[in-house]
């Protein structure tokens, strides 16, 4: 008798985020282009193979800085002041 998937019969569904490039179907439901959705690998492969998705690479999110000189949490020195002559 022969096993896949190392040595279990159940199938390894892995999870991946895929970026929609053309209106398509996918799990059995409408989505649209630029939807960002969560796919099995073998059901994102293939939509990848008709170039209808591709996989999704999330961007780092920029870290907020607050420049306000009156806070006392502030990223930023404090402001020098000229000094009277």
């Amino acid at each position: 008798m022969l096993k896949w998937n190392g040595g279990s019969n159940t199938p390894n569904l892995n999870m991946k985020k895929y970026l929609i490039i053309k209106n398509t179907v996918a799990n059995g439901q409408k989505v649209n282009a630029g939807d960002v959705i969560e796919l099995t690998e073998h059901v994102g492969r293939e939509l990848c193979g008709y170039n209808k998705a591709e996989v999704y690479i999330e961007k780092p999110k920029a870290k907020k800085a607050d420049r306000s000189v009156g806070l006392e949490k502030s990223d930023t020195k404090p402001t020098k002041k000229r000094t009277k002559k």
